[in-house]
């Protein structure tokens, strides 16, 4: 019966993920769509600077070389609900326009159970993109008005199963991991052109195309940690990680329709003719491949992590994406290479978690972080600018001896800049989760009743 209920929860919980709107930024028009940048609550805080670390309480899906680290009888679930809220503004021949949009909904669930002492393995599906956007312009023709309006929605879903294994481990003095993840991919992506005329008499007309996707992506990653002091109760260890994505090619089924139509009273849409269509076209996309190196360095008291400083640099060249299909009509916007850096620091100021006269604020770990990039969207083919700042909370859950913590995370960002561009948002990322971690040996659920 538990296992019926777990499995019904996690069939519920991934229809909801599939199912939900998760973007409503006009940016999400380039390539995929918006690539979701919160891998789980845990993390976002810390700027996702992730690459080169390997905690026994959280999964780390950025280097599943991390997997390895998860303790003997300390299975882990994480769960993380995110969410958005973004203003954008535009400036195009002296008009300034401004918008603005909120989305919330299930970002990941992932499951972690560790094999043995130097070997684990995590199943877990997420967004990895979404589209949802809507943009116009208008212009005149004679007396008439004309718009030309872009739609999108959709997402891009990730299903996976990785494996992360020591090579080296001697104790708490060296180590060295590897690990790869298998995603599969999957989703829809529906995208909308129209042309639209103030004159009611008029026709307007639109294109339809939806495509279907379905391929593979696999990804890999090295850790290595080394204890740099040897004190008893305070150690310092050093921590250097690299991560790279294999370039994809995935398929897609379209479907395409050119119709025209008017509206009655301006409000209701009534087709007309139909231009063309066609439907199950063939086709692609490419993804290219990235690169992500990260470094770390953290002491450690009564091998509980007091304090933690990352700094992690990776690049992608999107110049290479590609959409193949054989609809002549419609082209995807260019892209650019990006590149990211970022730094994290986290601090947790007592870790006598079993002392319950410590308040439990003592006990969170408090985190905080930022990140500078060149963005691969491209606007008058220049690279838009990425900032952002990062806070976190973590708070222990639970027993003294279980892993289980709440997770709060929050970005504050910008992309582009209306100076130099025409066109930003500023945006606030957020997202609260849980990791539960019992203790096979201790937590209460695990016991087995003895009567007398």
């Amino acid at each position: 019966m538990l296992r019926f209920k777990i499995g019904l929860v996690i069939v519920v919980s991934f229809h909801f993920v599939l199912g939900q709107q998760v973007n409503t930024s006009p940016f999400s028009r380039y390539g995929v769509g918006e690539i979701n940048n919160v891998l789980s609550s845990s993390y976002l805080g810390f700027s996702n600077s992730s690459i080169a670390f390997s905690d026994p309480q959280f999964i780390n899906i950025s280097n599943p070389a991390s997997y390895s680290r998860m303790r003997k009888h300390n299975p882990l679930f994480d769960v993380t609900i995110s969410g958005k809220s973004a203003n954008y503004n535009s400036n195009y021949n002296g008009n300034l326009n401004s918008s603005s949009g909120t989305n919330l909904g299930l970002n990941n669930m992932y499951l972690g159970l560790p094999i043995s002492q130097k070997w684990g393995a995590v199943i877990g599906v997420n967004t990895y993109s979404s589209q949802g956007y809507e943009v116009s312009s208008t212009f005149s023709v004679d007396s008439s008005q004309v718009s030309n309006v872009f739609q999108g929605d959709g997402t891009v879903n990730r299903i996976f199963l990785g494996t992360g294994l020591d090579l080296v481990n001697r104790g708490d003095s060296v180590t060295f991991s590897i690990g790869g993840n298998a995603s599969y991919m999957f989703g829809n992506l529906e995208r909308l052109s129209s042309v639209e005329f103030s004159n009611p008499n008029t026709y307007n007309s639109r294109i339809q195309y939806r495509s279907s996707i379905s391929g593979w992506l696999f990804d890999g990653g090295v850790q290595f940690m080394k204890r740099i002091t040897s004190r008893k109760k305070n150690k310092i260890y050093l921590r250097m990680g690299a991560h790279y994505s294999l370039g994809a090619e995935w398929q897609t089924s379209n479907d395409y329709f050119a119709y025209t139509f008017t509206y009655n009273f301006g409000v209701q849409e009534i087709p007309k003719d139909t231009l063309s269509s066609r439907e199950n076209l063939d086709g692609s996309f490419s993804i290219p491949e990235k690169m992500t190196f990260g470094v770390g360095i953290g002491k450690n008291k009564q091998d509980r992590s007091s304090w933690d400083l990352a700094f992690q640099y990776e690049i992608r060249d999107w110049t290479t994406f590609q959409e193949s299909n054989s609809i002549e009509s419609w082209t995807s916007p260019q892209l650019g290479t990006s590149n990211k850096m970022s730094f994290g620091f986290r601090w947790t100021p007592n870790l006598d978690f079993a002392n319950s006269s410590k308040s439990i604020f003592s006990k969170s770990t408090y985190s905080i972080g930022g990140h500078q990039s060149m963005s691969y969207i491209l606007i008058d083919e220049l690279n838009l600018d990425h900032y952002g700042i990062n806070f976190g909370l973590t708070v222990p859950l639970l027993s003294s001896r279980s892993f289980s913590t709440m997770n709060l995370g929050v970005e504050l960002g910008k992309l582009g800049d209306l100076n130099n561009v025409n066109i930003e948002e500023n945006y606030i990322n957020f997202a609260i989760g849980f990791t539960m971690a019992p203790d096979t040996r201790y937590d209460r659920w695990f016991r087995k009743r003895q009567y007398d």
